[in-house]
């Protein structure tokens, strides 16, 4: 999925800022309060201000932690949430835009919760989401007596760094060093400690009570904390066993490391019976829970550690064996790999056997515990150079450590989890291990008490537990959005398709589709959104697009964020554009676009993702647990549909939003019911009609 466009819109000028951005780059203004609650939907990208949602005076009996008053089926949500989790059971929800995901979420868990003794973790794809929950827990603190935080990463609170040469790009486990290294020298009153961390202790409790009264956004948050002079990062880390609620990032869970350290600051350790967590915009959960297991060794790491290796004196690493030696032979062995294996213009080759684990151990007379031992000891050696380097202000790890820690998940990735391979690209060779079954968080979630599950779309929510391993008896609920049906209109064609197999057996393909993009983007005077189904498509076809359009035309470019982004704000500013995009990227599923900002989608191809190798081995894998055919189900037509039902639900986000799709290609026929799509033989006619 990309990501790398989710961000804000300033007030004042409606220019797109990053993820994280406290200041509009174009105008200077503050980006406080662009995204303004609504419980309907997580507007979170809006750069209008809506009103706020009317606060009941008095608790609802029916659902006690509901600050508004409930409309549609809200009150079904929060039931059937509070019984799920009273019997210690997932539940996996679907719910329409404008069902109030996020309040119903946190009404239902709250109460089960408090009577509980539980801590709840709201996961959010964005930091933008996040603050949606920190205006719904304000809006409930009206009602009833809640507190909560929302978490960033270190690298976006730590105020001693961020004037730092280099600040924005280090890893974490870099600012980690950096952060630990001055936290232990205030802890032990030297000189040369942080200054932030020294009042942290004194200034703590002013810091939870503006919490506890003002529900601050993690930014927000931030900068209350910078103006009394205090670490913003460790006040979260203290107020986060004191809160009900902590909102954070995936990372938090997906990450061992880091999901171990929020439970020890949560003050539950291994108890993850007390720990109640709502996952947002569910859908996204499983892919970045195998993004998280998977890794690459390309050449540029490799050479990098062997260089590094003159400054260290070349010390052994087992039984003689010099470092540098070793690490060349590693370097070997991948060439090797691409020798023997690769054939003539292949750039890719599964690797089935311990191929470079066995090269390994032959050349130096190893075992594989001795092989084992002499990667842990490549690791030893790196951390003693990134302490070198830390206290020469570098900075930065060892190359040697990184190398070292990829070599050891790859000798521990030789399983069915996993799908390994080596790929050749412009960059030359590298090692890549995808993760395929997320066995590590399966676990984790099996170990909790109850969970919520929710997204717009989620179906078919079997799919979901099954691909996720969720065991117990999860709960299924889907809920339809409450606003008027006919606002919205889903048609497509019967005589184009996207299919490679028939557009090369039709050579008129292509002009047909692009003929039918053209009359369609003619035929409204709306804002209209093209979705393809891949870069290519989308080049392929633009000449034409450009010279037979008469409005003003905005594009994606691949690799080039900064264009992309300032594409998109002039397109929002209109009225009577036409923005291209590629399907499951942030246009299509991680921006609002309210009002007369979109109105128009046109979805050209299906999105059935690649056959990649890792593709097919988890299509194998899923035939042989669920049964034939369930492979192909799980790993590309579902997929497909969500992608496709993403970027149809961009067109209405509130009541008065009115939309219309258009799917050109012939295989929707076969996915009608899931997307509410009916045949047309005129689509434009159908479109002009539909908004005249």
């Amino acid at each position: 999925m990309g990501t790398g466009m989710q961000g804000l819109f300033c007030n004042k000028c409606k220019s797109l800022m990053p993820p994280g951005t406290q200041r509009c780059r174009v105008c200077g203004s503050t980006m406080d309060g662009c995204s303004v609650s609504t419980q309907s939907c997580l507007t979170d990208l809006s750069p209008r201000r809506k009103a706020e949602p009317k606060v009941v005076s008095q608790p609802n009996k029916d659902a006690p932690y509901l600050p508004y008053p409930p409309r549609g089926c809200q009150l079904d949500i929060i039931s059937d949430i509070r019984i799920a989790l009273d019997e210690g059971r997932h539940i996996i929800i679907e719910s329409g835009t404008g069902t109030g995901k996020t309040i119903t979420s946190l009404a239902a868990s709250l109460e089960h919760a408090q009577s509980q003794g539980k801590k709840i973790i709201y996961l959010t794809r964005t930091i933008s989401q996040s603050d949606q929950v920190m205006r719904e827990l304000r809006a409930i603190s009206s009602i009833k007596s809640v507190s909560g935080i929302a978490l960033t990463g270190r690298n976006k609170s730590c105020p001693l760094f961020r004037g730092t040469e280099g600040y924005e790009s280090l890893p974490p486990r870099v600012l980690s060093m950096m952060c630990e290294e001055k936290r232990q020298r205030s802890i032990k009153g030297q000189a040369g400690g942080c200054r932030f961390y020294d009042r942290v202790k004194t200034g703590l409790d002013e810091v939870e009570s503006y919490c506890r009264s003002a529900f601050p956004t993690s930014d927000d948050l931030d900068r209350h904390c910078e103006k009394l002079g205090i670490c913003p990062y460790e006040c979260k880390k203290a107020l986060m066993k004191r809160v009900d609620v902590v909102a954070a990032p995936y990372v938090h869970i997906l990450s061992n490391d880091i999901r171990s350290n929020l439970m020890a600051n949560m003050d539950l350790g291994d108890d993850t019976g007390k720990l109640l967590m709502i996952v947002d915009e569910a859908h996204n959960l499983i892919d970045a829970a195998r993004d998280q297991e998977s890794f690459i060794i390309n050449a540029k790491m490799v050479d990098n550690a062997i260089d590094e290796c003159s400054t260290m004196r070349d010390p052994e690493v087992f039984d003689g064996v010099p470092l540098k030696t070793f690490l060349s032979y590693f370097k070997n062995c991948m060439r090797a790999v691409a020798t023997e294996k690769l054939g003539l213009n292949e750039k890719e080759v599964i690797l089935e056997d311990d191929f470079i684990e066995e090269r390994m151990m032959n050349k130096f007379n190893f075992t594989r515990r001795d092989l084992e031992s002499a990667i842990e000891r490549v690791i030893d050696l790196g951390e003693a150079r990134t302490d070198i380097l830390m206290e020469k202000g570098e900075n930065r790890v060892s190359e040697v450590q990184s190398l070292g820690v990829a070599m050891k998940d790859w000798c521990s990735s030789g399983n069915q989890r996993f799908v390994r391979a080596l790929k050749v690209d412009m960059d030359g060779e590298y090692l890549s291990a995808a993760c395929i079954d997320p066995y590590e968080i399966t676990s984790f979630l099996n170990s909790l008490r109850g969970a919520v599950h929710m997204s717009g779309t989620l179906q078919p929510l079997d799919q979901y537990a099954r691909v996720l391993g969720l065991s117990g008896n999860p709960r299924f609920r889907v809920y339809p959005s409450p606003f008027p049906p006919e606002n919205k209109s889903v048609i497509y064609v019967k005589d184009v398709t996207t299919q490679q197999k028939e557009m090369k057996a039709d050579p008129t393909m292509q002009n047909r589709i692009e003929r039918h993009i053209v009359n369609l983007c003619n035929s409204v005077d709306k804002n209209t959104l093209v979705f393809f189904t891949s870069y290519a498509n989308m080049r392929t076809m633009r000449p034409y697009l450009e010279r037979h359009i008469d409005k003003d035309l905005y594009w994606e470019e691949s690799r080039n964020l900064r264009r992309t982004m300032e594409n998109l704000t002039r397109f929002r500013n209109g009225r009577n554009g036409v923005f291209f995009s590629v399907m499951g990227g942030s246009v299509a599923e991680g921006i609002d676009f309210p009002g007369d900002e979109l109105c128009f989608a046109i979805i050209v191809g299906i999105p059935f993702p690649p056959p990649t190798s890792e593709q097919k081995a988890m299509s194998a894998m899923f035939d042989q647990r669920y049964g034939q055919g369930k492979g192909w189900l799980y790993t590309s037509e579902v997929p497909a549909m969500r992608k496709m039902k993403q970027a149809i639900g961009r067109l209405i986000r509130t009541e008065t939003d009115r939309g219309m799709a258009v799917i050109l290609d012939s295989r929707a026929s076969r996915y009608a019911r899931q997307l509410e799509a009916k045949p047309t033989d005129d689509p434009a006619g159908d479109a002009a009609r539909f908004f005249r």
